[in-house]
């Protein structure tokens, strides 16, 4: 599979939101006409404005940055990661179905408690993930994969006890998917 090309940020190395919505169309793309799979994983770090009031604004934008390096080392070979601002990432898993991609989602948010424990902090730093991956065929779309990832992190968040360290890869309510304008069953859930 060809490597897929987007610009980054000059600041902290990684994809910016429009450089990220270019890739995840061009990796769609791509993984239709391949009848491939592609995942993507939609991650946000709990309790992140509590350590930023705690310690201050310079040490959270430090952890911030050490945490992007981190994740950057931890990610599966071929995937980009995006920051969105703020706490939130995006990671773009090309040839990754929902089983895999959950599989990459837990090894992540394990081996980020495990590195971010080490912070003083009187709340400990995990990351809350959302797990999205195309169905099979070509009737999809780039922006459905992104907001099902991005909605399943908010359903963990604010739904999942506690609202805190989960990856979710599993079914919504069915009123959450007329908010995406996505059809219930349609994407693949774990």
């Amino acid at each position: 599979m060809p490597k897929l090309v987007a610009e980054k940020i000059e600041l902290s190395g990684l994809l910016d939101r429009s450089a990220l919505q270019g890739l995840l169309d061009q990796a769609a793309a791509q993984a239709i006409a391949q009848s491939q799979a592609l995942a993507v994983l939609t991650l946000d770090v709990d309790h992140f404005k509590d350590y930023q009031d705690d310690q201050g604004l310079a040490q959270a934008e430090a952890a911030l940055l050490s945490l992007a390096k981190f994740l950057q080392t931890q990610l599966p070979a071929g995937a980009s990661l995006a920051h969105l601002g703020a706490d939130s990432f995006v990671a773009v898993l090309p040839g990754q179905d929902i089983t895999a991609a959950l599989a990459s989602a837990e090894s992540l948010r394990e081996a980020v408690a495990l590195e971010l424990s080490s912070l003083a902090s009187p709340t400990p730093l995990t990351i809350s993930l959302g797990v999205a991956a195309s169905p099979t065929g070509g009737n999809w779309s780039a922006r459905g994969l992104l907001s099902l990832a991005d909605t399943r992190m908010t359903f963990a968040k604010k739904r999942l006890l506690p609202h805190h360290n989960h990856s979710w890869a599993g079914n919504l309510p069915s009123d959450w998917y007329a908010r995406m304008d996505i059809e219930p069953g349609f994407w693949p859930s774990v």
